[in-house]
C-alpha cells in the first residue's frame, strides 16, 4: 500500500566548517511512494534542492552547500487508502478504524501470542516477522499471517515475533474490511491461505524427515 507525506517540515544544516546556515523548509509537494522510506528519500531530496537555492543566495561567494545534514522536524507518513465517496467522510473514517489498525514493534517483541483470541489477519507493512516455532520462515513487507482468524472462535496457534526494529503490522478485521474494501479482503484471504499451505507443506516435510530418521535408527538397532 502506498504512503504520502503529510505536513512535512525538514531542517537542513550545512556541514562546511564554521558555516552558520541552518534553515527549515516546509514540503508542500504531494510526495507519494510504496514505502515510508521511498517518501522520506524524496522529501529529503526536495528539502536539499530548496536549501541549495537559499544557501547559495547567502554563501555562494564563499562556498557551496556540502554534505548537508537533513532531518525531519515534523510530519507523518500516511497510508493511502480508498477514497471516500462525497458526503461520507465521517462514516468512512469510522469504518476505517473498525476494519484496520496499525502497530509498530521492536525486534523480539511478540506480535501474536499463542492462546490469544484470533480476531484479525495481519500484514507486514514494514520490517519482518517470524513464527516462534519456525524462525527460518520469514514474513516480509506485504506478507500476511494469522490464518486462525478465518475460523470462528479460534485461538492463536503460536507466537509470531517481530524480526527487526520498527516492524509495522496492519491488523485487519476481514468482516468489516469486506464491507469497506472487498478487493483487499479477498487478497488478504488468498494470501493467508497460501501461507497456511506453505506451513502445512513444511510440517509434512519435517514429519517425513523424522520418520526416515526413526527408520534408520530402527535398522541400526
Amino acid at each position: 500500500m502506498p504512503y504520502r507525506l503529510k505536513d512535512g517540515i525538514y531542517a537542513v544544516r550545512c556541514r562546511y566548517p564554521r558555516c552558520t546556515f541552518h534553515s527549515q523548509f516546509e514540503i508542500k509537494q504531494n510526495i507519494m511512494g510504496m514505502t515510508e522510506k521511498d517518501v522520506e528519500i524524496e522529501a529529503k531530496r526536495i528539502a536539499r534542492d530548496m536549501s541549495l537555492i537559499k544557501h547559495d543566495a547567502i554563501h555562494a561567494t564563499r562556498h557551496t552547500l556540502r554534505n548537508p545534514e537533513i532531518r525531519k522536524v515534523s510530519g507523518s507518513y500516511e497510508l493511502i487508502g480508498p477514497t471516500p465517496r462525497h458526503g461520507e467522510d465521517s462514516a468512512y473514517s469510522a469504518q476505517e478504524r473498525e476494519d484496520v489498525y496499525y502497530k509498530e514493534y521492536q525486534r523480539g517483541e511478540v506480535i501474536l501470542r499463542k492462546g490469544d483470541d484470533a480476531t484479525s489477519v495481519c500484514e507486514v507493512v514494514r520490517g519482518s516477522a517470524y513464527p516462534e516455532r519456525n524462525r527460518s520462515h520469514r514474513y516480509r513487507q506485504g506478507d500476511c499471517f494469522g490464518a486462525a482468524a478465518l475460523l470462528a472462535r479460534r485461538q492463536r496457534t503460536c507466537d509470531v515475533v517481530a524480526g527487526s526494529d520498527g516492524t509495522k503490522v496492519a491488523f485487519y478485521n476481514l468482516i468489516e474490511l469486506s464491507k469497506s474494501n472487498p478487493k483487499k479482503a479477498r487478497e488478504l484471504f488468498s494470501a493467508v491461505m497460501e501461507d497456511t499451505f506453505r506451513v502445512i507443506q513444511g510440517l509434512e516435510k519435517s514429519i517425513d524427515r523424522t520418520k526416515k530418521d526413526i527408520e534408520r535408527e530402527v535398522v541400526r538397532g
